[in-house]
């Protein structure tokens, strides 16, 4: 593969190569959108993101630390991380980036971040184990932002995942549904996991008078849906709402659906989770959880701000609402 040149992501990005040194170099003197923007475009380009700097001594500055993968997910992460950035910024605190690709982590990239000095480490979602040790080992105030699996070492901010498709279950039943399946991967992550328990906590609670169905896959391959298998479960099963896992998922069942020569909402009803512009644009319009992303990242900045000032390292969990959107992807039918 050609190595990717400064001057190539200055043309893409229309600024000065300086400007693009400077961003990609850790420096101060860059914005944090404009920093955002040519990190973005240098990691769509194929640039070596171990290349990335980060500052020496950063008694003010707070480490994000995120795969290249999830960083420019800009319809999910960016609101979030951009929010996180300016709510440092107000609190006279400098975010820097530490970008990793799940394929490459070797010892020159470990040794970078235990080079690195900062006051707090912030990650977003997921970090290999070996990148946790060393983070973990620096003992500083550590938030995970919707973590991947469990740790107990550091804050984890959280969405409401129970509660939510707790939420959805009971609005499907007041709607009349009584045979309601879950679509998702339990294996996927944390987050997945939770909003099942919450399916089946609702369930649970209204035996019997309802139906349960778990149609859970491999997402390994990040396929986010598994088309054989709901074919199965509604070609056998007098299913009429689905609750899914996240909205990606939702939008994969509504094609099976459709595949199957049914419609949503006037046969089965879904409803998704993470309110991603696609689910409000498409017909039906999807009913989901809206995830507050400026909200959050308020809330994770402030909470590290907090702990530097106050010289304090606490392990929590703190759990974000999500609210209800109901669109149009569900309805009711007759009791």
């Amino acid at each position: 593969m050609k190595k990717v040149t400064l001057e190539q992501i200055a043309k893409e990005c229309q600024v000065t190569k300086g400007l693009v040194s400077r961003a990609l170099g850790g420096k101060n003197n860059v914005s944090d959108a404009t920093r955002e923007r040519i990190i973005r475009k240098a990691t769509e380009l194929g640039y070596d993101s171990s290349k990335l700097k980060v500052s020496k001594v950063l008694t003010n500055h707070v480490l994000l630390i995120s795969s290249g993968r999830i960083l420019f997910k800009e319809d999910f992460w960016q609101p979030i991380i951009t929010s996180i950035s300016s709510t440092l910024s107000r609190n006279n605190l400098i975010m820097e980036y530490f970008v990793f690709e799940e394929e490459t982590i070797d010892d020159a990239l470990l040794k970078k971040l235990k080079e690195s000095s900062c006051s707090a480490y912030i990650i977003i979602h997921l970090a290999p184990k070996a990148i946790m040790d060393v983070v973990l080992n620096k003992n500083k105030p550590t938030v995970i932002v919707d973590p991947k699996t469990f740790c107990s070492e550091a804050t984890q901010f959280k969405f409401s995942n129970y509660d939510s498709s707790y939420l959805a279950v009971r609005r499907l039943i007041e709607q009349g549904h009584r045979n309601i399946a879950f679509y998702g991967s339990d294996s996927h992550s944390l987050s997945f996991r939770e909003r099942h328990e919450g399916y089946m906590g609702c369930m649970e609670a209204n035996k019997p008078h309802v139906h349960q169905y778990s149609i859970i896959f491999n997402n390994d391959k990040k396929n986010y849906a598994d088309e054989e298998m709901l074919m199965e479960a509604l070609n056998n099963n007098p299913i009429t709402a689905i609750v899914c896992a996240n909205d990606i998922i939702a939008l994969n069942a509504i094609k099976t659906i459709n595949r199957l020569n049914k419609k949503v909402p006037d046969d089965i009803s879904v409803i998704g989770f993470d309110n991603i512009r696609t689910g409000e644009f498409m017909s039906p319009q999807l009913s989901t959880f809206n995830i507050p992303r400026q909200e959050i990242g308020e809330e994770v900045a402030k909470y590290v701000a907090n702990s530097i000032k106050s010289h304090q390292i606490a392990y929590s969990q703190i759990v974000i609402r999500c609210d209800f959107i109901e669109r149009e992807s569900n309805k009711s039918i007759n009791k």
